[in-house]
């Protein structure tokens, strides 16, 4: 849906701060663009209709006309968010976990809008790499699906405790200690899962786990 205003109802324009074209065009991509760069540039906190309308420079009428009220701007917003900053085609499962960190440490204040926040009353929002991951876990390291989602349960716990920390501000953890980390963590998991007892067949299924299938 498009919608129309004219420059009456843009606030600068009344205001004389400068000319504005006469009819523009908001799309619903226009407005969780902003509103991404509202809590980019000044935290979630900073989040509303009004902030949203002022980074668009337009009246808050059409993001009502898109979006039936703030919540519903919100749950689109977190998952416009999640598909187009985290969801990744990977070619190891490590960059599954890289792209998470990385995502935490290049932004930081998204990462604490999606991840680091209430849930009471919100619906929880599937992993949006999570069945690929699956997949991928139990193809190329021959598991069953129910260990494959166990090992990659106890990867995500560890993964988003190092993102947490890196987000906050807790620990600046550099891209070879990112590397380092997942594949100890990994290599741990490999050991118990595949029930490995030795160093030379554990690096055996970890070189398995660098290689996806296409």
């Amino acid at each position: 849906m498009l919608f129309y205003f004219s420059d009456a109802d843009n606030p600068q324009h009344r205001k004389g701060e400068g000319a504005v074209p006469a009819r523009k065009k908001i799309h619903k991509e226009d407005i969780l663009e902003a509103a991404v760069r509202v809590v980019r540039e000044q935290g979630a906190s900073a989040l509303s209709v009004r902030n949203i309308a002022k980074e668009l420079h337009v009246s808050t009428q059409p993001l009502y006309s898109e979006f039936e009220n703030f919540d519903s701007l919100k749950e689109e917003l977190l998952l416009f968010a999640r598909q187009k900053y985290i969801q990744i085609h990977p070619h190891r499962y490590k960059d599954f976990g890289l792209a998470l960190l990385h995502f935490a440490k290049d932004e930081k204040e998204l990462f604490k809008f999606i991840f680091i926040r209430s849930r009471d009353k919100e619906k929880q929002i599937e992993d949006v790499n999570y069945d690929l991951t699956i997949k991928l876990l139990s193809e190329n390291l021959e598991m069953d699906t129910g260990s494959a989602k166990e090992l990659h349960k106890k990867m995500q716990y560890y993964t988003y405790a190092m993102a947490v920390m890196i987000a906050t501000g807790y620990r600046n953890i550099s891209e070879d200690e990112m590397d380092r980390e997942l594949t100890d963590i990994f290599k741990i998991m490999l050991r118990h899962y595949k029930q490995i007892d030795n160093e030379e067949e554990c690096d055996h299924w970890l070189e398995r786990g660098r290689d996806l299938p296409e």
